[in-house]
């Protein structure tokens, strides 16, 4: 198997990004949201249960030194990543979630309990695909993964060292404030032997169970609270910092962790599966990454956009989560959690998913009907949490995702599935005000289910749903003022009305006769993303907060941030393709570049990674609506194994470096003149040919 891992970069956009320009296109765009990628390098297989790495309680993922941001510059914690040892589940490239994981911290230290969760610098760091190293407290620290459990692997520079896990952190930094961290609820941790023990307690609303258990010379454990160690061999209700230390004889020690929703048994389970040695379980989690990447072969002479191609694809795949087996908030069966940002994923992460990974994207179609069917209602946010976050950002994104999958012919996702999941959505308390009057609070609500109701309008059998769907899409245009733009009636949520006034939607052709035909469209179009304005300032000050909500630019976020990140394929319609290829170039060869700051902004659970994936093969996902938009491919060929076992070929050919504009483009010897192709013909295989100029 072909090594593509070499070319990952797990650390890309770890840190603030550096995607600043004051020359050419992208000097026209304007950076709404966070000046950083938020992504972790932490050990991780794909849309791995366990994921495990240092916790300096920096925001939003527990590691890094950053504090709370939404947009502008960014105060750090301090010059020096320090850090208190290394926490588990996090997750990947969000801003604020009102939930934020990292439980069991485990640390390697010398000497009394009081010194375990002191904070030291990390040092030495390194990371590549499944397995995470670096230094701490005199003592080298690998972590890797296997199956549902983390491996820890700690060497000691001298005898007498410890390790000991804090069982009572449930978030970030406690300097930040009660917003970004809780108490665990109902906490009882047991010695169940010398090597093993086992905790349970309430984090966020869900009940979870922890087993862990040591290999070492002689191992010996205690139970520990914020009083010291303690002689009991179980105990309840105590207060933190609590949990477990072990000492052992030698300078070596093996740590395993692994967690249920469900039961002790189950998570024990996990750990007596995994038989591998640690540096076994390593090169595994290495060659599982490998297979994933595999799904998609890419030509380039450009090795530095292979490695931007990869790193983005790596980062594509930590989220959702497969949590097969569990049951959250009593969703069970088939569960998938890590819809962290639906927002995000539903645009770019899942189809790519559906694309090439059959066996993830059939459990995440059955994993948002069981939402659905459990809970009611599928929010814009599902993780394990008893907390449904950011509901103001959209609605019935489940239905657009269903349908994308349905289109791409993924199990789990038939047309009487959707019919049933859309009337759940309908008779949501929160729609009753779009029922009757066609409007919600926030107007990209009103495109969000208009255009959810056209999508399944188009597949159901039932007539009569049929036609309430139709008359219900109509509503759309109360979005719109008169100009064409989004309502000022409305507030908007990261972004203003212009970065949601240019959104991709199913009749595309009504809504630009709405903004008064193709060229005033195309004039709205062209001074949105700064064909016709002059370069602009990034305000990368901090608490530059305010400034930019009051800029008044309206122009295109420039991939910072997925509020309209779609946007640049609405030349399509107005018949500039010339356009969308300038952005795309832009886009994959300045706006994403490699490193900590390679990311123009907060990843999403890989929503920006994504959609860098789709801009560089040159197709692109209409959510929904069973269509792909032909974009501009940035490379010279690329194979993709698609999730039903066909085969679809890029082919690329170019009369120099500078040709980024398609000429010609034709689909199994078909030509494609209306840069569409539908979902269904991309799944059937064969050869996409771009001819550019």
């Amino acid at each position: 198997m072909t090594d593509l891992c070499k070319y990952v970069d797990v650390f890309l956009g770890c840190g603030k990004t550096d995607r600043i320009f004051d020359d050419g296109l992208a000097s026209k765009w304007f950076y709404i949201k966070a000046l950083c990628g938020n992504t972790i390098p932490h050990a991780v297989l794909p849309f791995g249960k366990m994921s495990v790495g240092a916790y300096s309680g920096g925001y939003p993922s527990g590691y890094g030194m950053h504090y709370p941001n939404s947009c502008g510059g960014i105060r750090t914690l301090g010059e020096t990543h320090t850090v208190r040892g290394f926490s588990h589940l996090h997750h990947s490239g969000t801003g604020g979630i009102r939930y934020y994981y990292n439980y069991a911290i485990a640390t390697p230290f010398f000497a009394d309990i009081s010194n375990a969760f002191l904070k030291h610098p990390l040092e030495n760091e390194e990371a590549r695909p499944g397995y995470y190293k670096a230094e701490l407290n005199k003592t080298k620290c690998e972590l890797t993964v296997d199956g549902d459990v983390a491996i820890h692997r700690y060497t000691f520079a001298n005898d007498g060292g410890r390790v000991a896990i804090d069982f009572s952190n449930n978030g970030l930094d406690k300097i930040f404030g009660e917003k970004f961290y809780s108490d665990v609820k109902s906490p009882e941790i047991k010695i169940t032997g010398k090597n093993e023990i086992a905790f349970c307690g309430t984090f966020s609303g869900v009940k979870l169970y922890f087993v862990a258990t040591v290999e070492c010379e002689k191992p010996s454990v205690r139970l520990f609270d914020a009083s010291g160690e303690i002689e009991a061999s179980q105990a309840s209700d105590m207060t933190a910092p609590f949990g477990a230390v072990w000492d052992f004889s030698g300078k070596t020690v093996i740590l395993k962790l692994a967690y249920s929703t469900v039961s002790y048994a189950r998570a024990r389970e996990s750990i007596k599966a995994s038989t591998s040695s640690f540096d076994e379980a390593a090169k595994n989690a290495y060659e599982i990454w490998n297979r994933a990447l595999s799904k998609f072969s890419v030509n380039s002479d450009d090795e530095e956009l292979k490695a931007k191609f990869y790193s983005n694809l790596y980062h594509s795949l930590i989220k959702p989560v497969d949590m097969t087996g569990e049951s959250i908030l009593g969703v069970a069966g088939d569960t998938v959690a890590g819809f962290t940002t639906f927002w995000d994923q539903y645009k770019t992460v899942l189809p790519l998913i559906y694309l090439a990974y059959p066996e993830m994207s059939g459990k995440i179609a059955k994993g948002i009907v069981n939402i659905s069917r459990t809970l009611g209602k599928i929010p814009c946010s599902f993780g394990l949490s008893n907390v449904f976050p950011c509901e103001e950002q959209a609605k019935m994104l489940g239905i657009l995702s269903l349908c994308d999958a349905y289109y791409m012919g993924i199990g789990g996702a038939g047309i009487k599935t959707i019919e049933e999941c859309i009337e759940r959505e309908l008779g949501r308390a929160d729609f009753k005000g779009f029922l009757e009057k066609g409007y919600f609070d926030r107007y990209t609500h009103i495109l969000d289910v208009t255009d959810a109701c056209l999508c399944v309008a188009e597949l159901t059998e039932n007539a009569d749903l049929r036609e309430k769907l139709l008359a219900l899409s109509l509503n759309w245009k109360n979005a719109y003022d008169s100009q064409g733009l989004m309502s000022e009636a409305s507030r908007y949520y990261e972004g203003d009305r212009y970065n949601y006034s240019f959104r991709l939607q199913k009749n595309m052709d009504e809504r630009i006769a709405l903004a008064g035909g193709k060229e005033k469209f195309l004039s709205m179009l062209d001074s949105f993303f700064g064909f016709s304005g002059e370069s602009l300032n990034q305000l990368t000050y901090i608490d530059a907060d305010k400034d930019i909500a009051a800029s008044a630019y309206h122009r295109f976020e420039g991939f910072n941030n997925e509020s309209d990140m779609e946007t640049p394929y609405a030349y399509i319609y107005a018949d500039r393709h010339d356009r969308l290829c300038e952005i795309i170039h832009e886009c994959v060869h300045r706006s994403f570049g490699l490193g900590t700051g390679g990311i123009p902004g907060n990843n999403d659970s890989g929503g920006l990674s994504s959609l860098f994936i789709w801009n560089t093969l040159g197709i692109f996902p209409v959510s929904g609506s069973g269509e792909f938009l032909i974009g501009a491919p940035q490379l010279d060929a690329a194979e993709i194994k698609l999730s039903n076992g066909n085969v679809l070929r890029i082919e690329v050919t170019r009369n120099s470096k500078d040709s980024i504009y398609v000429d010609a483009v034709s689909f199994n010897g078909n030509a494609i003149n209306n840069y569409k192709i539908k979902a269904k013909d991309i799944m059937r295989g064969g050869v996409l040919r771009f001819n550019m100029k």
